[in-house]
């Protein structure tokens, strides 16, 4: 008796361990899942920006606000239609995550991805995902302000696009000149809101938009945590901008001190 009992645990172990290594990426992902902070049950969102490839698709969701639950369930809703889908946490190949699955098609297929946390805040979450195919780069942020191109707090405006490449002339961060930081780096702004820097064979990819606060116009930054280009990333405050130059200030919140960042040709 006692053999049998042992052998029908051990059976039941490898069928346990057989089902778990056919389950799907999702449920790979579950596995590692990470607590849940700003984003749960902490009100409406909206789409600021979808960049897909280079293409801005941001007014695909122009009109829908968003609710991220805390039992694991995302809403968009829309003149009164409820779009149902699911959310989490994750962590995968040691980076931070959150997987957004939509079942409704359309343009929500579009967003249905595992994306990689860049900045998580109780006002702003901005998330990025590159294809394992052809390598593209999609852009993904959510803001407390509908991005519908007006001229509301925090929208996207249609201020011209830098042409041509750019390199950082000065970087002051409050009283520290960090221009060297960037160095040899040469920008390219797309008009899908993808930013590039490249020194050789090193490529540094992020975010940019410009918006208007408070009768401000502003330039707004998002690049990884990578070679200090995440000491960028801010709202600035456009002092100048034309064919050769762009001069750009931020005030901290804190201490008030302020910084600054200029481009070149």
């Amino acid at each position: 008796m006692k053999n049998f009992l042992y052998g029908l645990t051990v059976l039941c172990l490898a069928f346990t361990t057989s089902c778990s290594k056919d389950d799907s990426l999702t449920d790979d992902l579950s596995t590692n899942l990470v607590s849940n902070r700003n984003i749960e049950n902490s009100g409406i969102w909206f789409v600021t920006l979808f960049s897909e490839d280079d293409r801005n698709q941001t007014n695909h969701f122009v009109g829908y606000s968003f609710e991220f639950k805390s039992n694991g369930l995302i809403t968009a809703s829309k003149a009164g239609v409820l779009i149902p889908g699911t959310w989490k946490y994750v962590t995968d190949s040691g980076k931070s995550k959150v997987f957004i699955g939509f079942s409704s098609g359309g343009i929500f297929d579009e967003i249905s991805e595992d994306w990689e946390l860049l900045q998580e805040s109780d006002s702003s979450i901005k998330l990025k995902h590159v294809s394992g195919g052809n390598g593209g780069l999609d852009l993904l942020e959510f803001g407390r302000s509908p991005g519908s191109g007006s001229t509301g707090v925090g929208t996207t405006t249609t201020t011209t696009v830098p042409s041509g490449s750019w390199k950082v002339t000065r970087y002051l961060d409050k009283d520290k000149n960090r221009t060297s930081y960037y160095t040899g780096y040469s920008f390219d702004f797309k008009s899908g809101g993808v930013i590039t820097a490249t020194k050789g064979s090193t490529i540094i990819q992020g975010s940019w938009k410009n918006i208007v606060d408070s009768g401000k116009s502003k330039m707004v930054f998002t690049f990884p945590v990578q070679n200090k280009f995440d000491e960028l990333n801010d709202d600035w405050e456009v002092i100048l901008q034309n064919a050769t130059s762009i001069q750009l200030k931020n005030v901290s919140g804190g201490n008030g001190g302020t910084s600054y960042l200029d481009f070149g040709k």
